[in-house]
């Protein structure tokens, strides 16, 4: 038998290097938006949109009924500040009009909850 090429392990020791700083970077921004307060931010809705979770970004790929779905929105701060893009839950997302003013919670990155104003 022969011996496998030393790149095949270098490769896999690449692969499981950066997964490790993956999750390492993920763990680290999760106790960072828990150990944050909740902030509030009049904002205004700018986009909203839905896409399938795997999302292969194929320009014939079609829904499939049932797919697991993503939503995202884009909320503009009314005091001037930089877009805020956040990934919401579907009931959020449905609740939540384009151009639509409120209140926006966030705690450090994670998405909170978003009360519109009438």
């Amino acid at each position: 038998m022969s011996k496998p090429p030393l790149l095949f392990f270098i490769v896999l020791a690449i692969i499981a290097i950066l997964a490790t700083r993956q999750f390492i970077k993920q763990r680290r921004e999760a106790a960072v938006n828990d150990a944050s307060p909740i902030r509030s931010l009049t904002v205004e809705v700018k986009t909203k949109r839905e896409f399938p979770a795997p999302n292969r970004r194929s320009r014939q790929r079609e829904v499939i009924a049932g797919e697991e779905m993503r939503y995202e929105a884009w909320f503009h701060p009314l005091n001037g500040a930089s877009d805020i893009k956040v990934q919401v839950k579907e009931n959020d997302y449905h609740q939540m009009d384009k151009g639509s003013k409120g209140e926006l919670k966030m705690q450090g990155s994670r998405f909170v909850s978003f009360t519109p104003v009438p």
